[in-house]
């Protein structure tokens, strides 16, 4: 499994934050995508407007991997200048500056945003499916996840049905 080291700067991603129950220790993938799904274009409108630029696309936070909580928040959300304080619905996340194993998740991710009807069939993307491995691909070297800052997925503005869609998981590490 191919992927980079990257270190980043600190930042703050601001979205629409939903507390989410866990599925036998894991991300509900079900309710993430119904979270996506209902996500008006005016309010993905407005987390472009608002966005800083150093990202073009949306971000999905994560902290489920940061307890052993019954519940973890999922964030939909773009990178912001933390200089101005979130407003209405939508709150802040910091993130301090650190170093992320970035790995690419090519194919149509829209199993995730058609979730709509819990009785249609329902079959996990190519992201979703990397995010439920049980193992880092960096056994070998010395590096750990960095269970206190959530994981991210990037998906860049364009067609995310399409085959070749290309999208990010980023996991915080330790090296």
């Amino acid at each position: 499994m191919n992927y980079r080291v990257e270190q980043k700067a600190a930042f703050t991603v601001r979205g629409y934050t939903k507390e989410i129950a866990k599925i036998e220790n894991n991300e509900n993938f079900y309710a993430i995508s119904h979270f996506w799904s209902n996500l008006t274009d005016e309010k993905i409108n407005q987390l472009v407007s608002i966005s800083d630029g150093s990202v073009q696309g949306l971000l999905g936070v994560s902290d489920s991997n940061e307890s052993k909580k019954e519940q973890f928040n999922y964030t939909i959300g773009t990178s912001v200048n933390h200089e101005e304080s979130a407003k209405n619905e939508l709150n802040d996340r910091p993130f301090p500056a650190s170093s992320w194993a970035i790995f690419k998740c090519i194919g149509a991710i829209s199993a995730g945003i058609k979730a709509i009807d819990e009785n249609q069939p329902f079959e996990l993307n190519n992201l979703m499916q990397l995010k439920q491995k049980k193992y880092a691909p960096w056994l070998d070297e010395p590096i750990l996840e960095n269970t206190e800052i959530p994981r991210i997925e990037f998906y860049p503005l364009g067609d995310m049905e399409a085959a070749d869609y290309l999208c990010e998981l980023w996991i915080p590490i330790k090296q």
